[in-house]
Formats: C-alpha cells, sequence, structure tokens
C-alpha cells in the first residue's frame, strides 16, 4: 500500500536534508535523468564550475556529489527511520536552485513522485538490500561513472563524500531521543550498508566502496558523533567561497605532521 510523507514528515526533511516540493527556474535546476549524458552533464558542471568559482570541472564534480548526497539522505531516513521504500529512479528526482546569489550553492532535492511503499515485515533485510541496491547500483554508481567521464575526478572520492554525509545523519539519528525506538535498524541499516553489503549493492564493485572509509569494525564508535577522518581530500579548498582546507583534510593533517 502506497502513503506519502505527513506533514511532520515533510517539515523534517525539508529542513534537515534539503527536500522541497517547489520548481526552480535556475540553470542549476535539472532534472537528474538529463544529467546521464555527458554533454548536458558537462554544461551543469560547467555551469557549477562558474557558480563556484571551482579551479576545474573535477572540484564543481566533487562539490555536486556532496550536494546530491542530500538527495541519498531523505531515500535513506525514509528507509531506516519510517521503514519506506522511496522511488529513486533518475526521472524522478531533480536538484533546484533557488538562491541565485549564494556562491557556496546550497540546492534542495525535489522528488517527482513522494511515494512511499512499506517494508515487508517478514523479510526486511531482502527488502532493504533490494532498496539499497536501487540507491547506490541502479542510480549513484551510474551517475558516478558519468561524472568520472566528464570531470575526471575519481570516483573514491565521490564515494567518500556520500561515505562523509551518510555517517553524519546515523549519527545525528542516534544522538536524537525521537528515535530511540528505532535505534537497533539505525545501527543495524548503517552497519550492513557500510560494511557486511557487498560490492554488487554498489555497481560493478568486488567489495563494498564504503570500506575503504570504515574507521572501526564498531559502528557505535563511528556513529559518536566524532566527524569522519576522511582519507581522499574533496577539493572544496579549490572553490573560492571556502579558499582553506577542511578540519579533517588528509592534505591539512599531513602537513601539520611535517
Amino acid at each position: 500500500m502506497l502513503s506519502t510523507f505527513t506533514p511532520n514528515e515533510m517539515s523534517v526533511l525539508e529542513e534537515k536534508y534539503r527536500l522541497t516540493y517547489k520548481t526552480g527556474t535556475s540553470d542549476l535546476s535539472s532534472q537528474v535523468s538529463l544529467l546521464l549524458n555527458e554533454d548536458k552533464l558537462h554544461l551543469y558542471l560547467t555551469e557549477v564550475k562558474t557558480k563556484t568559482k571551482a579551479a576545474n570541472l573535477s572540484v564543481a564534480a566533487s562539490l555536486f556529489v556532496k550536494r546530491y548526497s542530500f538527495a541519498v539522505l531523505v531515500a535513506l531516513y525514509s528507509m531506516s527511520v519510517m521503514n519506506k521504500r522511496m522511488d529513486f529512479s533518475a526521472d524522478n528526482l531533480s536538484i533546484q536552485t533557488f538562491d541565485e546569489s549564494d556562491t557556496i550553492w546550497l540546492p534542495s532535492i525535489k522528488f517527482e513522485r513522494l511515494h512511499l511503499s512499506p517494508a515487508l515485515e517478514t523479510d526486511r533485510l531482502n527488502w532493504r538490500r533490494e532498496v539499497l541496491t536501487e540507491i547506490f547500483s541502479n542510480h549513484i554508481d551510474v551517475l558516478f561513472s558519468y561524472l568520472t567521464k566528464v570531470s575526471k575526478l575519481s570516483k573514491r572520492i565521490m564515494w567518500e563524500n556520500l561515505y562523509t554525509y551518510i555517517v553524519w545523519m546515523y549519527s545525528n539519528l542516534l544522538a536524537d531521543n525521537h528515535y530511540v525506538d528505532q535505534h537497533h535498524i539505525i545501527i543495524d541499516d548503517f552497519d550492513w550498508m557500510t560494511s557486511i553489503g557487498k560490492g554488487d549493492v554498489f555497481g560493478e564493485y568486488i567489495e563494498n566502496p564504503f570500506l575503504h572509509f570504515r574507521s572501526s569494525i564498531d559502528s557505535i564508535s563511528i556513529l559518536d558523533g566524532t566527524p569522519h577522518k576522511r582519507i581522499t581530500c574533496c577539493l572544496s579548498y579549490l572553490t573560492e567561497s571556502k579558499g582553506s582546507f577542511c578540519k579533517n583534510c588528509p592534505i591539512e593533517r599531513k602537513r601539520r605532521k611535517e
């Protein structure tokens, strides 16, 4: 049986995870399915580069992945908190830009159809695998492949950009007493997604791409609120609005040790 978000759930997703029901007119608003074309993606990343004054398309692509990570967060929130599945097909999503004056560029995510289907009570494990396969293998890795072709940005950086935001969200969920009844599911989902799940859930991978970035085999210690120490540099320092290294940048850590 299909359902949709309640007003309260929609408010949470709008405020914390940049979900929107509006459509923008900016050149930086686009259906995601249109970006699965090298020429159109090149034009879009060029717009991102111009908006953020990024040094090159690789920097623009890394920034795009950071912003688009919120689409994944909305779907994961639905899965882990609400036990509901969203339609994560590329033709159901768009990225919407409303503030043209914002050089940091913080777009919103729109799902054209906000239909939710509930988990299978008798077989949530297989249901979860199907949900995550749709998100990562059928959508995110396909998009990452196009981004790599157009910008030459390493997929490893893209996966860590996404991993950082996933850790951030699941840490916040565990710290929020509103979700205390779901803590066991939240931890289990995070652990399976970032460690136990096999490579084919994420694309044509031998092993789970998130395994490279896990600092511990213990999910609780990862989700204790301590910021993730990056292995790769996200290149944000090569945008005008940032202009400096992130606190957990591996380049900056290396410099401090020298």
